[in-house]
């Protein structure tokens, strides 16, 4: 009985302390695991390494592109660091210029006049307006609209016509005083299907220079306006490495000639608003 009793017993506590050692394994072989997965592998230091030591020697190299000469630079040879640096790590101030200038537009305007005294006809100087903008705007740092005016018109009157073919080019350049000026639109659609985006744009944007071009030379000269004439160019930075000795400025501008076009007489209200914010 005693053995009967016992062996049910000694079964229980064997049980039990087989799934204690099982457990403690589990464990066992979870930290095991764990430790084994938490450190980095032998690729992955080298990796690191080999970066750090990529990042030391492209400082180093960018280090001696922008300092002046001395035994160091000298040592290694500007042809060397110039096979690093350039085109993609290209050190040069007017790339980290605030504001810097890439395009320029320009809007010039000229008028035949006719002399309220003694009748005499003269045609005028031709008139920078895009020039006279920027020195107003040079201060302002919250400008009307119609100060920077001129130089919207000129910027789409420049892409109309580089949209244009070369005989709708000599189309616009033509005078039209005498007979409507829609006959130009009608001209320059069948001068060229293809480009009617380009005549679209030019017609909107010649109405308007006409009207700005008129509005600014009743401002500036004495007299009635008969008839004027508008011009729009266009010069474009150099590329990057030409910058520090080709500057935007040192560069000409691509002009477009247009013909003479009638005089645009606005209203009395409509001109004093814009003698006004043009400072005439």
């Amino acid at each position: 009985m005693t053995s009967a009793a016992g062996d049910p017993l000694q079964g229980t506590g064997s049980g039990a302390s087989g799934r204690t050692d099982r457990r403690g394994q589990d464990e066992l072989e979870m930290q095991t695991t764990g430790a084994a997965s938490s450190g980095h592998r032998p690729w992955q230091r080298a990796l690191v390494v080999v970066l750090a030591l990529v990042a030391v020697v492209h400082a180093a190299v960018l280090a001696l592109w922008v300092s002046p000469s001395g035994p160091v630079r000298d040592a290694v040879g500007d042809r060397a660091l110039a096979a690093w640096v350039n085109p993609y790590f290209a050190q040069q101030w007017s790339a980290l210029v605030p504001n810097a200038q890439f395009a320029d537009e320009s809007f010039m305007v000229r008028a035949q006049v006719r002399d309220g005294a003694g009748g005499a006809i003269t045609m005028s100087d031709w008139m920078d307006v895009t020039a006279v903008e920027t020195d107003a705007l040079r201060h302002d740092i919250d400008p009307a609209r119609v100060h920077v005016a001129a130089r919207r018109i000129a910027t789409n009157l420049n892409g109309a016509m580089f949209g244009l073919n070369p005989r709708q080019r000599e189309l616009v350049a033509a005078s039209y005083t005498k007979e409507p000026i829609e006959r130009l639109g009608d001209r320059l659609y069948s001068a060229g299907t293809d480009r009617q985006a380009a005549v679209r744009s030019y017609v909107t944007y010649d109405t308007m220079a006409t009207r700005f071009a008129s509005m600014y030379a009743r401002a500036r000269l004495d007299g009635t306006i008969l008839k004027v004439q508008y011009r729009v160019g266009r010069r474009t930075v150099p590329a990057g490495a030409d910058r520090p000795a080709d500057a935007l400025h040192d560069r000409d501008f691509r002009w477009f000639a247009f013909g003479f076009r009638r005089g645009f007489t606005a209203s009395y209200e409509a001109q004093t608003a814009f003698e006004r914010h043009a400072g005439a």
